[in-house]
């Protein structure tokens, strides 16, 4: 123990007298690590952070699954199922011990002053006992509270809603709260962080019982909630304890298969699948491409580290060379070298730890600037960005690893202390030639290579991004704005619901700079409710079940509103009301779906819940439904006055710049009803910019994250050319006194550099096509092999380089010859 002291201090006081060179270790380490720390902490908030769940991997979410009925995305692969349905798989199973269910849904919080939007969840009586969850005050919801249709007004408000309602004070259990004018007693206060089985979500919410649907669903929801056919419900169970999953799958496919034979136009073609709680706890975010993206930017902020881990060995490698002579002096005096490899490990673990300390702070800081970044959707309290346990050994075994394997080569060269060459070359290391500083050049061509192939990443999803930006979204995007409202929640019968729609169309018009409005169920840019079509003809088609399909209902002067483009008919007017001829208007991807190679004007449909045959009277140009970059999807749609929905959004043209317009609109809609909350107000061009974020954060991301490889690597090229050149004084002085000239110098020096770095260059190259095409999947219309983005970054390098090998070949070129001479 006293030897491993000694050697501690005596590192200390070496690395204290080596100062600068401690700095420009430390501080390369502290940026690999960093940047390593900061994914880390973002991938263990998304991935890694357990749900708040009682024996988290018995617990198992139920997701239909559709062969029959076909689909243009392959988003709806894996499903929620219809209310009815779980009712029959939770009477009729044996292999769970609770099979519960839940349901998102938006309410108003009333009674409060201004009416505010609120996340609310419809949830089965079950709920919190499957997932072993106890409230921190109260109670849960009892056995039969999900049993009565619409008298059940008991609320569980979480943890962050109770402090912000009621201040955390115990007297809140049983009291009310408004939500859609309906009081709600509150029963119970869920423990703190708990905000459901999903990861992402918001931590201010409230737990209803399912059976408040009808007062807590919006229009579109409620009416279909008990149609077997619509898939609405997320359902999980709890295994008993001596069933498997895969067991659990046999049963409850086999009760599917019952269910297709007695309900066969609603389940035909339509079974189950079975999935962790872990894997469905991304909820509505694309858990594949979120494990890529992370998988991706892990890569690259690995290959920073590698990086600067190339840079430590080169310094200790240069190092080495200056204390040769006490390697030298140490081995003659009797010292193993066994013991000067541990002194040496210790300096470079010393490093590392310092590293890891300023990668700690830098990773702390740079999580937070990195979560920042996130689309204004996700809450800053929607995910728990924060250092733990995970975290901390994360980065204690990167800083242990970096150390004593990075350390190890120059330590084992170091060791290697011959007194007698030594004092031959007098102390001063000798004039080392290129030839003998090969291990130092392959590390800089490594370094160079790891830095390409990061910025050759970077470009790729630079251009992908570009490419995706310059896509015409189908709508005019300027000047237009959008906000939510549902009038159901103030229990408005359709008659007067659509008075006063055609009342909101008449106020928000009257507003000065406003140049059209319309009214539309779904949101642009937020999908929508998704229908199963069938062409009129093909109903007895028992291999034509239908396509899904999105349906969105919108008033008169809504494709004007939008800027969408009339390919052939008409669009709706006022002539198109309740107990006229029904009639649609459909996008290009939805004629050529159903009639390819045919005029869709005058073909008709059907849906499979409600009324119909609708008929085609308008194609118009495809538009953007989620994000720009989607393929084309076929969307039907249909007259508001005909399929009357009370939850619509209010579609904005303005003359000018939105800014102004958009509170004058807000307040004439809320003259109507000060009860009614006005939610989501956007421009589009903002929600296009929403519907970005992914792929805009990972370029962002990945350039970043490959300049600062790029920096590191031209650190590390500076650095192995000036003590090139600094061994090689003596040789260039010699050569100035026999005639070269500094621009002779200069070209050598930089000759030698600029040869290390079109070897990097072309290996980076290589190993940048391999690695790319991982990548294939997060791209946009670009190829993973693309020219101008790996000749535009490798002429990115090569100009650095040149940078990095000028200075010192400068510095070279200005030396003395006398001076040179007199030392040698």
């Amino acid at each position: 123990m006293g030897s491993v002291w000694r050697d501690l201090k005596y590192a200390l006081r070496t690395l204290t007298r080596s100062a600068g060179f401690t700095a420009v270790a430390v501080l390369s380490l502290a940026l690999g690590i960093g940047a390593n720390t900061a994914i880390f902490t973002l991938t263990n908030a998304v991935f890694l952070n357990p749900l708040p769940v009682a024996d988290a991997a018995r617990v198992i979410e139920v997701f239909t699954v559709d062969h029959a009925t076909k689909t243009t995305t392959a988003n709806f692969s894996r499903t929620p199922m219809s209310f009815l349905n779980y009712k029959d798989f939770r009477d009729q199973n044996n292999v769970f011990s609770g099979l519960a269910a839940y349901a998102f849904t938006g309410v108003t919080l009333t009674g409060r002053g201004e009416p505010k939007p609120q996340f609310a969840m419809l949830v089965s009586a079950n709920y919190f006992d499957v997932l072993g969850v106890k409230p921190v005050m109260g109670r849960t919801f009892l056995a039969d509270e999900d049993r009565s249709d619409g008298g059940n007004t008991v609320a569980v408000l979480s943890y962050d809603m109770w402090v912000q309602l009621f201040g955390a004070a115990p007297a809140a259990i049983g009291k009310t709260v408004e939500f859609n004018s309906v009081p709600y007693t509150i029963v119970g206060v869920a423990p703190p962080n708990f905000k459901g089985t999903q990861t992402v979500a918001s931590p201010n919410l409230a737990w209803i019982p399912i059976s408040m649907h009808a007062q807590a669903l919006p229009g579109p929801l409620e009416q279909v909630i008990n149609e077997r056919r619509m898939r609405m419900i997320n359902v999980f169970g709890r295994l008993k304890p001596s069933v498997g999953q895969s067991q659990a799958l046999a049963a409850l496919q086999a009760i599917a298969a019952g269910l297709e034979r007695e309900y066969p136009r609603a389940n035909n073609g339509r079974s189950v699948e079975l999935s962790s709680l872990a894997e469905a706890a991304l909820g509505f975010l694309p858990r594949d491409q979120m494990v890529q993206g992370g998988i991706a930017l892990s890569a690259v902020v690995g290959l920073v580290l590698l990086i600067a881990c190339a840079n430590l060995a080169n310094l200790l490698l240069a190092r080495s060379a200056k204390r040769m002579r006490e390697m030298g002096i140490r081995t003659a005096l009797g010292a193993a070298r066994a013991r000067l490899v541990r002194q040496l490990l210790t300096e470079s673990v010393l490093i590392s730890i310092g590293g890891g300390v300023g990668g700690l702070i830098l990773g702390t800081l740079g999580s937070e600037l990195l979560w920042s970044f996130r689309p204004t959707f996700l809450q800053a309290n929607t995910l728990p960005v924060k250092m733990d346990w995970r975290v901390f050994a994360f980065t204690a075994a990167v800083t242990l690893i970096t150390g004593l394997l990075f350390g190890l080569l120059p330590a084992l060269r170091t060791s290697v202390g011959n007194l007698s060459e030594v004092l031959k070359s007098g102390g001063r290391g000798g004039t080392e030639a290129f030839g003998r500083s090969r291990l130092r050049s392959v590390l800089v061509v490594g370094e160079i290579t790891l830095a390409l192939v990061a910025l050759a990443g970077a470009g790729l999803l630079i251009r992908s991004m570009d490419r995706v930006q310059k896509i015409n979204p189908g709508i005019e995007t300027q000047n237009l704005f959008v906000f939510d409202f549902d009038i159901g929640s103030q229990y408005y019968n359709p008659e007067r619901g659509r008075q006063f729609q055609r009342a909101v169309l008449d106020k928000a018009t009257g507003v000065p700079g406003v140049h059209s409005v319309a009214l539309a169920t779904n949101r642009p840019l937020n999908g929508g409710l998704l229908g199963t079509i069938v062409a009129e003809g093909r109903e007895s088609d028992p291999n034509d079940r239908g396509t899904l399909t999105l349906l969105d209902t919108v008033s008169p002067g809504y494709f004007e509103t939008m800027r969408i483009l009339l390919i052939a008919g008409r669009v709706f007017t006022d002539a198109d009301r309740e107990g006229s001829r029904q009639v649609s208007v459909i996008t290009e991807a939805m004629a050529r779906h159903f009639w390819p190679g045919q005029s869709a004007i005058g073909k008709r449909y059907r849906v499979s819940i409600g009324n119909g045959p609708w008929e085609v009277v308008g194609v118009v140009a495809n538009s953007v439904t989620i994000a720009i970059g989607e393929q084309p999807q076929p969307i039907a749609y249909r007259p508001l006055d005909q399929s009357y929905q009370s939850a619509v959004s209010l579609v904005v043209r303005t003359n000018g710049s939105p800014a102004p317009v958009l509170p004058a609109v807000l307040r004439q809609v809320q003259s109507l009803n000060s009860n009614m909350a006005l939610t989501n107000p956007a421009t589009i061009q903002e929600l296009i910019a929403q519907g970005l974020w992914a792929p805009r954060m990972a370029a962002a991301l990945f350039a970043i994250f490959g300049l600062l490889g790029m920096v590191l690597a031209a650190v590390g090229i500076y650095g192995v050319m000036a003590y090139m050149v600094a061994q090689r004084t003596n040789e260039i002085g010699l050569r100035m006194a026999l005639g070269a000239r500094p621009r002779d110098v200069l070209r050598l020096v930089v000759g030698q550099g600029m040869r290390l770095a079109l070897a990097g260059i072309a290996m980076g190259i290589v190993c940048g096509l391999a690695v790319t095409r991982l990548m294939g999947n997060l791209l946009f219309d670009i190829p993973t092999y693309d020219p101008l983005t790996f000749g535009a970054v490798s002429l990115l390098v090569t100009c650095v380089a040149f940078i990095a090998g000028y200075l010192p070949a400068r510095r070279a070129a200005r030396t003395d010859p006398m001076l040179a001479l007199r030392q040698e």
